[in-house]
């Protein structure tokens, strides 16, 4: 049992100092980005979404179909995607995924938050 907790221990150091040698990219969220998808019902809907800012204060609008442009609250990002999230004309939350693949092609699936409900939080001591 030693044995083994002491060969998991060496592995997970040794993983740590290589992720610590390569450098981390970040996908880059700015400019302006074409979309097709479908709404709730299943109507097909294409427009486009335009992200500006910095990291950390991204902000932008998304156009798509005849509805008014719908602001984007936040972006998260990652080495391989990000994470928009915007508001809904009734309320919600459009929650937008976009990741690369393995192969290096960008993906992207969408799904809406009805409802959000508030929350409390805190670090634990």
């Amino acid at each position: 049992m030693r044995t083994l907790v002491l060969a998991l221990g060496l592995a997970l150091a040794s993983m740590s100092s290589a992720a610590q040698t390569r450098p981390v990219t970040t996908f880059d969220p700015l400019g302006k980005w074409t979309f097709s998808t479908q709404d709730e019902n299943g109507n097909a809907i294409s427009g486009t979404m335009e992200i500006t800012g910095k990291p950390g204060a991204y902000t932008g609008t998304i156009v798509g179909g005849a509805d008014q442009p719908l602001q984007i609250n936040d972006v998260f990002t990652s080495p391989t995607g990000m994470v928009i999230m915007a508001n809904l004309p009734d309320g919600g939350v459009a929650v937008i995924k976009v990741w690369t693949d393995a192969g290096g092609k960008i993906q992207c699936g969408w799904g809406p938050v009805a409802k959000v409900i508030p929350a409390t939080v805190g670090r634990a001591k």
